[in-house]
């Protein structure tokens, strides 16, 4: 999808000085080429999605008399860590393979010495969704007044992404819904921030014993895959209190 938006910012009329003609900085941010996405938020300002990896290219076009210099810079200190220092004084800041911690707000500065320097800025939003990792816990506790134990496993399945991430699990090829099991528990810790799903099984039935995958997804405009991970869950399995990663129970 081929993209192309400008945001200008001038000041001031073109002033007579002396014996020649003087005229204060005008600013453009200018992008051209492929984008998830470019839209405007509520105060006016140009957001653009960018799938992380993907190469970023923003264009800050000037006009004035001297020709004004031109600085980008970046909400959290200088533009990038990515690129020469010398790249932040050129009109073109180009981030090839950028990441996810290079998003932000990013500032066009042109200034030449004649009223206000002008300046312009866009929000750079980079999506991404990292492979889940799934950990395991079990417990097991006796039933009063009965030689029966009572075992319940925790599949914790937490990931990194931007948007936060959809999550569903599967027993094997079957989708696991709360409402239709009443085996199961599938809940949200506090102060996850929508990073992690847990898949509680009580009270472990035959059916249990079974391959558990969790798949996770974003709402993008980035097209990004979905990712997953599977653990199998047999009868062999061994009692453990602490938390386990599907590779512990691989090594």
């Amino acid at each position: 999808m081929e993209l192309f938006w400008i945001l200008s910012l001038s000041s001031f009329s073109p002033l007579a000085w002396g014996q020649g003609v003087y005229a204060p900085a005008n600013a453009q941010i200018v992008h051209s080429g492929a984008a998830c996405n470019v839209k405007d938020d509520n105060i006016s300002e140009r957001i653009y999605t960018i799938k992380e990896g993907d190469t970023l290219v923003l264009q800050c076009i000037v006009k004035g008399h001297p020709r004004p210099q031109v600085r980008w810079t970046k909400t959290a200190g200088s533009a990038s860590d990515k690129f020469q220092e010398t790249s932040i004084y050129n009109e073109t800041l180009r981030i090839e393979g950028i990441q996810r911690v290079q998003g932000g707000r990013y500032y066009c500065k042109a200034d030449n010495g004649v009223g206000v320097a002008a300046i312009k800025s866009i929000r750079v939003d980079v999506q991404y969704l990292d492979t889940p990792v799934l950990t395991v816990h079990q417990t097991i506790s006796d039933v009063r007044g009965s030689y029966y134990q009572e075992k319940t496993v925790f599949l914790r399945c937490t990931v990194n992404s931007n948007p936060p991430a959809r999550f569903i699990w599967k027993r094997g090829n079957m989708l696991i819904e709360q409402s239709k099991d009443n085996g199961v528990d599938i809940y949200e810790p506090l102060y996850t921030q929508g990073e992690t799903k847990v898949l509680k099984l009580k009270n472990l039935r035959p059916k249990d014993f079974a391959d558990y995958t969790c798949q996770v997804s974003v709402r993008n405009v980035c097209n990004i895959e979905d990712k997953s991970v599977t653990f199998r869950l047999t009868n062999a399995t061994k009692p453990f209190g602490d938390k386990r990663t599907v590779q512990d129970f691989s090594s």
